[in-house]
């Protein structure tokens, strides 16, 4: 039995819907049924029925779902031991990322990684948070490095590589003249340039607000956090970012946002899809990557330390 089957059978046992799988998959709807028809005859057991418009897992189809994806799990090792054995590795690599974190890591980690494995073609898609997690899903990135979703979703794996910061940065007419971490009950009575709900660091930040019940003056939702930068050396306003950002302007003020004493962060991460698993080279980049970042968060750790000793 073609294994590539048994990733359909998880693709409609996720969609409940066979033509929505069949598009998903890339493939036709009557083939996609001659497929799962295959495998049912294979098994000897009926894995779907009808539920309305849509289809569901039968009580065999329900209790096959654990021991399929042990299956696939399996054929995934197989495939990553058989390919570390070969030299002269060759292969593509698509990584969709959000602007901020493409600044921030990539550029040095990019160079190294193409010295190290001269034969893997990176190519890298700039997007936000859901159209990342469409694209995966679509099979159009191998993985993605965003922030970390607050629920798990269904059929994507998930590995954390790091975490980010909240700074306000503005002139010193609005945040003063020093570096020194910010309590974010402090802000809410200045004018803010955040970014759009299309970034999920935005998410945390809301939630933040609802804590101290806080409605400030938002003058700009912006995508780009360098639209904010400009506003806030014009003097428009606070800007809301996360430490990714790189602030060129040496006329701004960054300080780091607390909540009751301890900052305000969020994780970011690695993400694929365990339907349409990622060659093996994808998680030696996840690791790599993972520890570049440490080296990063290492030293920001490090500066915020010296920082908060020096305002006691």
């Amino acid at each position: 039995m073609d294994i590539r089957i048994y990733t359909s059978f998880m693709t409609v046992a996720e969609l409940a819907n066979m033509t929505a799988a069949a598009q998903r998959l890339n493939m036709t709807q009557p083939a996609l049924s001659r497929q799962i028809m295959g495998l049912e005859t294979h098994l000897g057991v009926k894995l779907f029925e009808k539920a309305g418009r849509n289809i569901r897992l039968t009580a065999e189809g329900d209790a096959l779902v654990v021991k399929v994806q042990a299956l696939l799990a399996a054929e995934r090792d197989l495939k990553a031991a058989a390919e570390g054995m070969t030299q002269g590795e060759t292969g593509l690599l698509r990584v969709g990322a959000c602007s901020q974190l493409i600044e921030r890591y990539f550029p040095a980690f990019l160079k190294g990684w193409k010295v190290n494995h001269p034969g893997i073609d990176v190519r890298l898609e700039d997007a936000g948070g859901a159209e990342l997690i469409e694209r995966l899903r679509g099979g159009q990135v191998h993985i993605t490095v965003c922030a970390a979703p607050v629920q798990p979703i269904d059929a994507l794996s998930m590995r954390r590589i790091g975490a980010l910061r909240f700074l306000a940065v503005g002139t010193p007419d609005f945040l003063g003249a020093s570096g020194h971490p910010i309590e974010a009950a402090e802000l809410f009575d200045k004018p803010l340039l955040v970014l759009n709900r299309k970034h999920a660091s935005r998410e945390v930040f809301d939630a933040v607000m609802r804590v101290y019940g806080a409605r400030p003056e938002i003058v700009v939702e912006s995508y780009s956090p360098h639209t904010l930068f400009s506003l806030a050396e014009g003097g428009n306003g606070v800007a809301i970012v996360p430490s990714s950002a790189r602030i060129a302007s040496a006329d701004l003020m960054r300080r780091p946002i607390m909540l009751k004493g301890e900052p305000i962060s969020f994780e970011i991460c690695a993400m694929w899809n365990t339907l349409l698993p990622p060659p093996a080279y994808a998680q030696r980049f996840v690791e790599e990557l993972a520890a570049e970042i440490g080296k990063d968060e290492f030293r920001d750790r490090n500066s915020f330390t010296e920082v908060k000793l020096r305002t006691r």
